[in-house]
C-alpha cells in the first residue's frame, strides 16, 4: 500500500518515457510502469489483473500510454506517429529519420516535445479521473454532521499514520460515550484519506440495532449483516445469497484479499458484538484495513488497535460554543462570560452533542434556568443528562416541529427531502419550513446535500431519545448513550 499521489509535471515525464522505453521489455519498476497513475490502477482491475505477472502489468501500462497516444494524434498526428514508430513499433531512430526525411537531432527533439505533449494529456486525464474517483466514493458517505472539528487534531494524526502504512493494526476501533464524536472523526479521517488513494476502495458500513418491531440482532447476525453488505457493494447487480453463508464469506474474504480496501463500520456498539466480531474481521484483512467506531472497548486480548475520544478541554469546549452559537444565529451568546462558558462546561462535561443542544436551548430558557434544570437532572450517567435536555428541548417545540421531530426516526441513514418529510410528518407546504427551521434552531436536525439539493437527518442519540421516551416503540431499551 502506497500514496499515490499525483507526481510533479517533470517526475511524471520521466517516468513516461521510462514507460514508454520499457514498452516491449521484461524489466518492470514501479516507476516505468506508472503505478502512481490511477488510470494504469483501474486499467489493472478492468482487466482483473491480480496477478503480478509481469507482462500482464506491462499490458495495462501500455495501454494507458497507447490512449494517451491516440489523443495527441487529434492534436499532433506527426508527433504521435513518432511515439508509434519509436516505441510501440519499436523502430531505430534513423529509421524514423529516413521515414520523415529528417536529421536523426530533428527526430530526437520532435520526440521530447511529443513526451511532453503525451505527459500534459496523460496528467490531465488523471486529473479528471481522479477527481470523479473521488466524487464517486463520497456519494456512497453518509452526509457530513460537522462544520469544523475541535480537539480531535492528535487523533487524527494518529489514524491518518496508521492509514497510511501497508502493516498493523489492520483492525482500529475509535471508542467514545454517545455523542462525543466518533462518526465525526471516522467521517473526517475517510475523507482525507479518500484523496490519498491509499485503497482501492473506501466502504463505509452502519449497523442497525433496531427494528420498528423493536428487535435487536444478535452478534452473529451482525457479522452476516456486514459481510452481506460487503458483498452487495462488489457485486451490485446480483443479490447475496444469505442462505450459503459460508460460501458468500469466502468471496467477500478473497475479494478483501486481493486489494486493499478500507472498510468503516460505525455504530459497532456493543460488547458482545465488537468481542464476537474482532477475530472475524482480522481474518478479512490484510491488506484490507477496518476502521470501527464504538461505545464499548476491545478485550486487550485482541488484535483490535483502540483509540479513545475523550472529552473536549474547557477550551476547545467554548471555541464549539461560539462556534455553534454562531452558526444558527444566537447572538445573544457573544455577550456570554468566561464563568458563563465554565458553568455550561461544568455541565456537560465537554461532550460535543450536549453542548450544541445546550446552546440552543439558549434562544428560548435564560441560562441560569438551564444550569439549574441541568444540576438538578444529573445524576453521573451521561444518559440521564441527554434525557434530560432532551426533554428540555422538546417541551419548547411547536407541534408542528414535534411532529416532524417524531417522524424523523422513519429515515435511512441518507435523510430525507422536504418532499419526503412532508409525507410522512403530514405537515402542509407552509407548516413544513417554519418547523425545519425550528428543529434547526434547536439542534435537532443534521442538514446536507449541495445548493441544488437538500436532505434532513438526526443524529442516533436523538433518534433513540424518540423511540424510548416519546414514540415508545416496543422492545428499545430505555438508554441514549
Amino acid at each position: 500500500m502506497q500514496s499515490t499521489s499525483l507526481l510533479s509535471i517533470e517526475t511524471l515525464k520521466q517516468d513516461i518515457h521510462a514507460a514508454l522505453k520499457a514498452w516491449q521489455s521484461g524489466h518492470n519498476t514501479p516507476e516505468n510502469l506508472l503505478e502512481s497513475l490511477l488510470l494504469v490502477q483501474i486499467e489493472r482491475q478492468k482487466r482483473e489483473q491480480a496477478s503480478d505477472h509481469a507482462s500482464l502489468l506491462r499490458l495495462a501500462t501500455n495501454e494507458v500510454l497507447l490512449e494517451g497516444i491516440n489523443k495527441l494524434a487529434k492534436q499532433d498526428e506527426m508527433a504521435a506517429n513518432i511515439l508509434q514508430m519509436r516505441f510501440p513499433d519499436n523502430n531505430p531512430l534513423l529509421m524514423v529519420a529516413n521515414k520523415f526525411n529528417v536529421s536523426e537531432h530533428t527526430v530526437s527533439r520532435m520526440q521530447r516535445e511529443a513526451i511532453e505533449q503525451l505527459t500534459r494529456i496523460i496528467a490531465h486525464e488523471e486529473e479528471q479521473i481522479r477527481i470523479r474517483h473521488i466524487n464517486e466514493i463520497e456519494s456512497k458517505l453518509p452526509p457530513s454532521s460537522y462544520e469544523q472539528l475541535f480537539g480531535l487534531t492528535d487523533l487524527q494524526t494518529k489514524l491518518l499514520a496508521m492509514f497510511r502504512q501497508a502493516a498493523s493494526p489492520w483492525v482500529v476501533a475509535i471508542i467514545g460515550i454517545g455523542g462525543i464524536g466518533k462518526t465525526a472523526l471516522a467521517d473526517s479521517i475517510t475523507r482525507q484519506i479518500i484523496r490519498e488513494f491509499l485503497f482501492a476502495d473506501v466502504i463505509w458500513l452502519r449497523v442497525e440495532y433496531q427494528s420498528l418491531s423493536g428487535r435487536s440482532t444478535s452478534p452473529n447476525a451482525t457479522y452476516e449483516y456486514i459481510v452481506g453488505d460487503l458483498a452487495r457493494h462488489f457485486w451490485p447487480e446480483a443479490a447475496p445469497d444469505i442462505s450459503n453463508f459460508i460460501e458468500l464469506q469466502a468471496r467477500v474474504r478473497q475479494q478483501l484479499k486481493t486489494r486493499p480496501y478500507l472498510v468503516i463500520i460505525d455504530n459497532l456498539e456493543t460488547q458482545p458484538d465488537i468481542s464476537f466480531l474482532q477475530a472475524y474481521l482480522n481474518d478479512l484483512a490484510q491488506p484490507t484495513k477496518f476502521l470501527v467506531t464504538s461505545r464499548a472497548r476491545p478485550t486487550e486480548s485482541t488484535q483490535v488497535y483502540a483509540l479513545t475520544v475523550d472529552e473536549l478541554s474547557e477550551a476547545d469546549s467554548a471555541s464549539l460554543m461560539r462556534q455553534h452559537a454562531t452558526g444558527i444565529g444566537l447572538e445573544a451568546f457573544a455577550q456570554a462570560t468566561e464563568d458563563d462558558v465554565a458553568n455550561i462546561y461544568s455541565v456537560t462535561g465537554g461532550n460535543p452533542l450536549a453542548i450544541k443542544l445546550v446552546i440552543s436551548l439558549l434562544d428560548m430558557q435564560p441560562l441560569p434556568e438551564i444550569l439549574s434544570n441541568l444540576q438538578k437532572g444529573q445524576s453521573g450517567a451521561s444518559a440521564n443528562l441527554y434525557k434530560y435536555i432532551y426533554w428540555q428541548t422538546w417541551r419548547t417545540l411547536s407541534p408542528q416541529a414535534q411532529a416532524l421531530l417524531q417522524a424523523m426516526p422513519l429515515l435511512s441513514e441518507m435523510g430525507g427531502s422536504t418532499e419526503y418529510l412532508q409525507t410522512i410528518s403530514g405537515l402542509t407546504e407552509t407548516e413544513i419550513w417554519p418547523a425545519l427551521q425550528e428543529l434547526r434552531s434547536r439542534s435537532l436536525l443534521e442538514v446536507h446535500g449541495s445548493l441544488q439539493q437538500r436532505r434532513y437527518g438526526i443524529h442516533r442519540l436523538t433518534e433513540t431519545f424518540l423511540q424510548t421516551e416519546i414514540i415508545n416503540w416496543p422492545g428499545i431499551p430505555s438508554e441514549t448513550t
